[in-house]
């Protein structure tokens, strides 16, 4: 019987109820009915959507006008987008990021609308199917599980909403997600009879809220707050917290909220056996749901009509009621069969997409291989005419690299034998070097010590004669003034052949003292070392005077060039290898060996080093500073 009564039974019930509740008027209370879908999305949007033609932008066009219809939920428009974006996306050949995160909305947009619907195995499907596809644990995880938890409440399957909950509890984190599965929660435990807790957990999450920020979850926790009152018996309390948000939902557009708090209202006014008020309140309801097409909330209405008939003992209106109620059963069951006709419809039309697209890549590829063929056979006919003149090529080109190979070895030949004579001049030059250095180093000490000891000597004692002389002889004085002009004069000679600083201090206190000239006119950090002390300072003249003028050259470089805020100085005789080890390190720019020629303070550097038989390593990097290491071999 139920399967030939349609939706004109709808437009019988709202005159029959509807309408004289709405023209009573007296009631304390108003109650909100709209003619028509109220307007969420700007005329913009839907203009930009008309004119976009790539599915890219199609996609980010029907995502921004599918989310304004969330925080009303209306049924229909989310379905409609849901399924629009699922075509879209079939468009797209490449990009699977975009497709997936694109697929997933569809998904969530279609749940939410055959939720509100009543389409629940429908909806379950879609949830689950976006549960699979989400990444584990993400934000768009725990929507889809949220959404499945409240489609098997509705459905009154507790055990799984349970399941999920405990999947859920550790992962919503964030604040809007944590929200969420508090409502969540607390219905859970409004249908499981346990008031207490969920009393006590909504009212520990009420005072934290940001309602700016949240305010649809926030007027959702009181909705289901004033419900649980309902279902404890307090009419009173529930009606006034209804009473407090009904207003708030229906101005942020929250119409769903708005449907169902009304639907609450009619309950408690019959409960109170205010009949008329009571049926008013459900007919508004009735009006706006039918309009929303909310088939959900539009069977619950039906049953508190039916019920409110009942009490009143208007069974002829109850039976009428009870009939539309499995009208609207049936007119859901068939939609949803429909959809999931559509829906398979859709899916194979797409399989036969993809398979004449199969078709026509293997055509593709067939003529491709036919002209790969032809262009093999004529290849195979050039290859097969140059296989005759490889070999002669080969053998021409091999006799010329012969030739090549021979003249380069030749030249490379000289250049080694070049090399050999201007290193072996250099090698003698160097020794001729170091060996004048060491003569005049031993000449000068032997020519001072000669001054000093044998000359300066014998002028001393003439000295100490004439001063004998000069009490009786005062000629004598003029003598004795000549006399000692030479003997300062040979004592000038012999001190200048030997300097100064080298014999009133030790070589590491020459050293030190030219450090802190250096720290006096520049704020770098200079640390100077020398291990062991005592054998540095045994070093002869000349390894001292060449160590000194090395660091010399050394610093005066690394106050031009390394622009450094430290830098570390290390003198250490090796007595097991016989060796004198200098290193040097700054923390300064450094520069690349590969691209910087060597200055002339280098080529220095080296030249000294090679004198003494020594080895000189450099090694420095942009940005990372200068280490530099000298080995000399110790001279006893």
């Amino acid at each position: 019987m139920t399967q030939f009564i349609n939706y004109n039974f709808k437009k019988i019930l709202f005159f029959i109820f509807v309408l004289p509740s709405l023209l009573w008027s007296q009631n304390e209370n108003d109650y909100t009915v709209f003619g028509h879908t109220p307007k969420v999305v700007s005329k913009q949007l839907y203009k930009s959507l008309g004119k976009a033609k790539a599915p890219n932008d199609r996609l980010v066009l029907l995502d921004s006008i599918a989310v304004q219809f969330l925080p009303s939920n209306n049924a229909d428009s989310l379905f409609y987008y849901g399924t629009a974006i699922e075509k879209e996306v079939f468009k797209i050949k490449s990009n699977t990021v975009l497709k997936d995160k694109y697929n997933l909305k569809a998904l969530y947009y279609k749940g939410l609308g055959g939720q509100n619907m009543g389409f629940l195995d429908e909806s379950i499907g879609y949830f689950i199917e976006g549960i699979t596809l989400a990444e584990d644990h993400g934000i768009m995880f725990q929507r889809f599980q949220l959404a499945l938890a409240d489609t098997y409440i509705l459905k009154g399957e507790i055990e799984k909403v349970k399941s999920i909950l405990k999947v859920l509890e550790p992962i919503c984190t964030t604040p809007l997600m944590l929200l969420y599965f508090r409502a969540t929660h607390s219905n859970y435990y409004i249908y499981t009879h346990q008031f207490d807790k969920a009393e006590k957990l909504i009212k520990n999450t009420l005072p934290f809220i940001d309602k700016e920020k949240y305010l649809k979850v926030y007027l959702r926790l009181k909705t289901i707050l004033g419900r649980l009152k309902l279902k404890e018996g307090k009419l009173d309390e529930a009606l006034s917290i209804f009473y407090e948000i009904k207003e708030e939902t229906l101005n942020g557009g929250f119409y769903d909220l708005y449907i169902t708090i009304t639907l609450y209202e009619g309950e408690i006014y019959s409960a109170k056996e205010n009949y008329p008020v009571a049926e008013m309140i459900l007919s508004t309801a009735y009006v706006n749901a039918v309009q929303w097409n909310q088939l959900n909330l539009e069977q619950r209405v039906i049953r508190g009509l039916t019920q409110l008939c009942v009490l009143k003992e208007d069974y002829k209106n109850a039976y009428n009621l009870k009939t539309q109620l499995e009208a609207l059963n049936y007119e859901i069951a068939n939609n949803q069969n429909q959809r999931n006709i559509k829906d398979f419809e859709f899916k194979y039309e797409t399989l036969n997409k993809e398979k004449k697209i199969l078709t026509l890549q293997e055509d593709k590829v067939n003529k491709e291989r036919e002209i790969e063929y032809q262009k093999t056979i004529k290849y195979a006919i050039l290859v097969g005419f140059f296989i005759l003149l490889i070999p002669i090529i080969l053998l021409l080109i091999v006799y010329y690299q012969k030739l090549q190979t021979q003249s380069l070895l030749a030249k490379q030949q000289e250049v080694l034998r070049q090399k050999e004579m201007t290193s072996i001049l250099q090698v003698q030059e160097l020794e001729l070097v170091k060996n004048t250095i060491v003569v005049q180093n031993k000449e000068r000490d032997r020519i001072a010590r000669e001054l000093h000891d044998s000359i300066g000597s014998n002028i001393a004692g003439v000295k100490l004669q004439m001063n004998n002389l000069l009490d009786n002889n005062p000629e004598v004085g003029s003598l004795l003034a000549q006399l000692e002009k030479t003997y300062q004069h040979v004592r000038d000679i012999s001190h200048s052949l030997i300097p100064n600083e080298f014999k009133e201090n030790n070589f590491t206190v020459l050293v030190k003292n030219y450090i802190a000239t250096l720290k006096q006119s520049n704020a770098v950090v200079i640390n100077f070392e020398a291990y062991p002390e005592k054998a540095v300072n045994a070093l002869n003249y000349t390894q001292q005077s060449n160590i000194l003028n090395i660091i010399k050259e050394l610093m005066t470089n690394a106050f031009k060039h390394a622009k450094a805020a430290e830098i570390d100085l290390q003198i250490s005789i090796l007595q097991d290898e016989k060796s004198i080890e200098l290193l040097y390190e700054d923390d300064g720019v450094g520069f690349d060996l590969e691209i910087i020629n060597k200055g002339i303070g280098i080529q220095n550097i080296e030249h000294r080093v090679k004198i003494f038989n020594g080895k000189l390593s450099i090694n420095s990097a942009l940005n990372r500073g200068t280490v530099i290491t000298i080995s000399i071999p110790k001279q006893d």
